[in-house]
């Protein structure tokens, strides 16, 4: 909600960071060239442009900023923060992404943030990313908001080349979900059984593991979204944590996430006995919530599934495991690259390859039918 002044007028994003704008003697809307962490912060710079204007030093604020630049050496904390709200800005990114872009600058890319660009060498990216050895998924995605910014520095002529092309951080490989990460339905009923049922747990899981959904989805589903008459589920929108709070968003992980699931015939008449249990009505109303009635937390929905976990002697295993157990399934059944990519939400066909491994003991299983028959 903007807020106003006498002089100009604030905003505060979505972000949660707050805008700065006002009308300058051109008659003219005039931004901050940058959006700033607090309000206070908004306001001191308006006072500022006020008194430019009163003492006749006045000039529009974008030109400013560039003279500010050019004189003073740009540090990888402030034009980090610029590099991002561009990429808001042209939708390149999402305020989910911008969030966790921000949180990775402020905990593991501090040591940078007050050190000009053109002071970041070679050797110190090579020596953090060292000392990242023991959190190698962290390193992984740290390294690429660095990397990112510094790439962007190179093009917008602020610094002559990158200092991250000297570190390997961009080859780190995502681990690959394998065999060790499926759960036999077998077992799943033990697993399930131990889940709690308060708050949709229970039945949440289920939908996980037989429907191949991710957290955020399953915490995102509404009542409208169940079609349990023809045995679907659809996917529209997702629970993400932004800023510290759960929110839903309209949106899903990538284009493909917006997709209609088939389920089981047997899940689906558990469910239409388990909403009738439910207190909460209406169509748009969210199937599990938190004991508030606001959307369910993942930090809730993988604490629910640590116990399944822990009664068939799995801790290992995660929410994502369900997921990833319900794809190994159906790779084993024989589903196509394009069934699996649907199903799944997958925009790239490199994702089945991660389950070729089903598709290879399926083959197996078939070729030791034909043993037994020689």
């Amino acid at each position: 909600m903007g807020t106003r002044r006498s002089f100009g007028s604030t905003r505060k994003l979505t972000s949660g960071r707050v805008q700065a704008r006002y009308v300058g003697p051109d008659g003219s809307r005039h931004s901050a060239p940058f959006t700033f962490t607090a309000k206070r912060d908004a306001d001191a710079w308006l006072a500022s442009e006020s008194a430019k204007i009163t003492a006749g030093r006045w000039e529009p604020p974008g030109r400013a900023f560039e003279v500010a630049v050019q004189e003073a050496a740009l540090t990888f904390g402030t034009y980090a923060e610029e590099v991002i709200e561009r990429r808001l800005a042209t939708d390149k990114i999402r305020e989910t992404t911008a969030a966790l872009y921000r949180k990775l600058i402020r905990l593991h890319l501090a040591k940078f943030s007050n050190l000009p660009l053109d002071q970041i060498t070679s050797r110190m990216v090579a020596n953090w990313h060292a000392s990242m050895s023991r959190s190698p998924s962290t390193r992984k995605n740290a390294y690429g908001v660095l990397s990112t910014v510094m790439l962007q520095a190179v093009r917008d002529e602020l610094i002559d080349k990158t200092p991250c092309r000297a570190v390997a951080g961009r080859q780190v490989v995502k681990r690959v979900d394998d065999e060790t990460d499926v759960l036999e339905p077998s077992d799943f009923a033990t697993y399930v059984q131990a889940v709690p049922e308060t708050h949709g747990y229970r039945m949440a899981i289920k939908v996980v593991y037989w429907c191949g959904l991710r957290s955020g989805e399953v915490r995102g589903l509404r009542r409208r979204d169940l079609d349990l008459k023809n045995a679907e589920l659809t996917v529209t929108q997702q629970v993400v944590k932004l800023n510290g709070q759960n929110v839903i968003t309209a949106t899903t992980k990538s284009n493909a996430g917006l997709r209609t699931v088939s389920m089981p015939a047997k899940l689906a008449v558990e469910l239409a006995e388990w909403i009738k249990t439910q207190p909460v009505k209406g169509r748009d109303a969210l199937l599990f919530t938190s004991a508030l009635g606001r959307p369910m937390s993942g930090e809730a929905l993988r604490a629910a599934a640590k116990k399944g976990a822990e009664a068939v002697g799995r801790p290992e295993l995660k929410v994502h495991s369900l997921r990833h157990s319900n794809a190994t399934y159906y790779a084993q059944a024989g589903a196509t690259t394009p069934e699996m990519m649907a199903r799944f939400g997958w925009s790239s066909p490199a994702m089945v390859t991660r389950y070729s491994h089903a598709t290879r003991d399926r083959a197996r299983e078939l070729v030791n039918k034909l043993d037994a028959l020689m």
